[in-house]
């Protein structure tokens, strides 16, 4: 049997010039789209941390190459060659339409048109969604790549372990960080905001509570090029303290560094200090600890403090509500310059004593502030109400008061160092007695026995001055400041200042009522300092007149305009109080801010109802004027 093939006829599909011109113009955009993802993807910017910046910016701007980022550079070519494409597609539909107007009614050049026409439309729609897609991808890529780049910068200009003084539980310490010159028998003061559980400080304090042994699981003390193995053992540092546990005083028993060259020293709160409360002192951002380094120089330091501005001044008749405040030269050992006068207590303090025209001691408290150079004196005697409901204290009034810093007792053989590891009267950071007369020695309290004075003879600082029965109401007010609002190029490195219109009460400015803020937020530390007169340390923009103050935040130095130039906010809260203690409330300022308009907050000169925020609508911290 023979079968017979039949031959089934092919088919032949061919495709329509239509849908020939869609699939070019789709495979186009997809292999465009994939080329620009692709390209992006391989070009993602590369951040590094750069740690010799003058160098590398010497030879960025030798090269005479340019110096933006390879993001912004991709960025820039592809969105003009996107620009440049859809360009074509737009020169093509009027091809198209030319084509047809100029058909004079011969049919192929309009199927042409229309052919043209119609693939232009489809390409152009398929590149317009490729552009917004890579222009989405773009911005993504380089949102997360100017993030990273924003980290690395904070990362350059953070000092590790450092955003708990100011920002966290330390207001202050001595010496300052990256101080130079520091004596070699200088003693070192911490400030924490809250009181300190005391067996965390100090060696075997709760069998004991007489040791003044150094604990070394809290408080490291070394040379740094040794490291933290070289630390300062328990016995070889003697620890005191002021009355409210807040402040703490390390003294070496040996002298810091040599004779022979400057020696950099560490200093290292480690997180096993606790508050009174038995709570971790450092946590939250700033759970680390605190560390900083200053350089002890070869000379030992006999130069003896002095007095040198008082509120009030010599011979002044001020409203009773007036603090007495004594600013020195130098920094003053906190535990000898604070404390507390009751006529009930048998241990009261006398180092400085106010005194009645009667004779009588005026009961009240010493505070130490402003780097540990100025007395506040307040008394318990409540006489008003500031505009913040909070209580104001009077002197006696019209009466005549006298004020006497005393001298410590001091050894002979020593001059001027204090006789006595805890003073019993007025001493600086290297132990050295007052001068009270600021004649260039220290002759030291009346029992001392020294060629510079007579028998009988002391060295403390006295004055006088008298009271009315008035009370002084005056609301402290900016009147200046350094930078200004919404200034630009500023000093990296100057402290910023705000000049007020009246004296200021030292007590009251710390890193609670001022402070400053980086935004965007990484690790800052800072500090509050005060000046009435001008000094050659008084900082640069303190625009000092009669009877003001002007007080400077110092910081670490600020990011560059080169790598961003970052806000910073600087806050100054209603917690700042005159002398005559009256908070600053309204907060007054520059510009508009005058205490007439609504609003109890003063942000950029403008008055606010609510509290003041940063340009990306973070809250800045109990402000009132910022």
């Amino acid at each position: 049997m023979v079968t017979r093939l039949r031959r089934t006829p092919m088919i032949r599909l061919v495709q329509s010039p239509k849908l020939t011109g869609l699939r070019h113009a789709v495979l186009f955009a997809v292999v465009l789209f994939s080329f620009l993802t692709l390209t992006l993807l391989a070009a993602q910017p590369v951040f590094a941390q750069v740690t010799d910046s003058t160098a590398f910016n010497n030879f960025a701007e030798a090269s005479t190459l340019s110096q933006e980022s390879i993001g912004v550079l991709i960025a820039r070519v592809i969105r003009v060659a996107l620009s440049v494409i859809g360009i074509i597609f737009v020169s093509i539909i009027i091809y198209a339409g030319y084509l047809w107007f100029t058909a004079a009614g011969r049919p192929e050049p309009v199927v042409k048109a229309k052919k043209v026409l119609q693939q232009s439309i489809i390409g152009l729609i398929l590149i317009l969604l490729s552009y917004a897609i890579t222009t989405f991808i773009l911005n993504a890529l380089l949102d997360a790549a100017y993030e990273g780049s924003s980290s690395a910068t904070a990362d350059a200009y953070t000092e590790p372990l450092s955003g708990s003084l100011g920002g966290g539980i330390l207001d202050d310490h001595y010496p300052p960080r990256n101080a130079t010159d520091i004596p070699r028998n200088t003693k070192i003061f911490v400030t924490f905001k809250e009181a300190i559980d005391l067996a965390s400080m100090i060696s075997g304090y709760d069998e004991d509570d007489t040791s003044t042994a150094l604990n070394i699981d809290s408080v490291l003390i070394y040379p740094t090029d040794e490291g933290a193995s070289a630390a300062l053992g328990a016995s070889e540092v003697s620890v005191s303290y002021t009355d409210d546990y807040e402040i703490f005083v390390f003294d070496p028993v040996e002298y810091l560094g040599s004779s022979e060259e400057d020696t950099n020293y560490t200093v290292v709160l480690t997180t096993n200090i606790e508050t009174a409360d038995g709570d971790p002192a450092f946590s939250g951002t700033y759970s680390s600890g605190y560390e900083w380094t200053f350089e002890v120089s070869t000379e030992i330091d006999l130069t003896p403090p002095t007095v040198t501005f008082t509120i009030p001044q010599q011979d002044a008749d001020e409203p009773r509500n007036v603090s007495i405040e004594l600013t020195f030269s130098e920094a003053m050992d906190p535990v000898a310059a604070t404390g507390t006068y009751y006529d009930t207590d048998a241990s009261y303090y006398t180092n400085i004593e106010v005194v009645d025209s009667a004779g009588a001691n005026v009961e009240g408290t010493f505070e130490i502030s402003n780097a540990y150079k100025t007395v506040s004196f307040t008394t318990y005697d409540a006489c008003g109400e500031d505009p913040c409901g909070d209580t104001i204290y009077c002197l006696p009034g019209d009466d005549a008061l006298t004020v006497t810093a005393k001298a410590a007792s001091i050894d002979a053989d020593e001059v001027p160092q204090s006789l006595f590891a805890i003073a019993d009267g007025l001493t600086d950071a290297a132990a050295n007695s007052l001068d009270g007369d600021d004649d260039g020695d220290a002759c030291g309290s009346s029992t001392d026995a020294v060629a510079c004075k007579d028998e009988g003879e002391n060295d403390d600082h006295v004055y006088a001055f008298t009271t009315t029965d008035e009370i002084e109401d005056t609301v402290p007010e900016i009147t200046s400041l350094n930078a200004d609002i919404g200034e630009d190029n500023i000093s990296q490195t100057d402290a910023v200042t705000a000049t007020f219109n009246t004296y200021l009460k030292g007590s009251t400015l710390d890193t609670n009522s001022v402070s400053i803020w980086p935004d965007p937020n990484y690790e800052m530390w800072f500090s509050v300092r005060k000046s009435n007169t001008v000094t050659d340390s008084t900082p640069a923009g303190c625009g000092l007149s009669l009877e003001s103050s002007c007080v400077s935040i110092e910081h670490p130095t600020f990011v560059a305009n080169a790598e961003g130039g970052w806000n910073y906010y600087p806050v100054f809260t209603n917690e700042i109080k005159s002398v005559y203690q009256i908070c600053m409330y309204p907060a007054m300022g520059p510009n508009s801010c005058d205490g007439t308009g609504s609003g109890e907050y003063c942000c950029n000169g403008s008055p606010s109802t609510e509290a003041c925020t940063t340009e990306s609508g973070d809250e800045l911290p109990d402000n009132t004027s910022s």
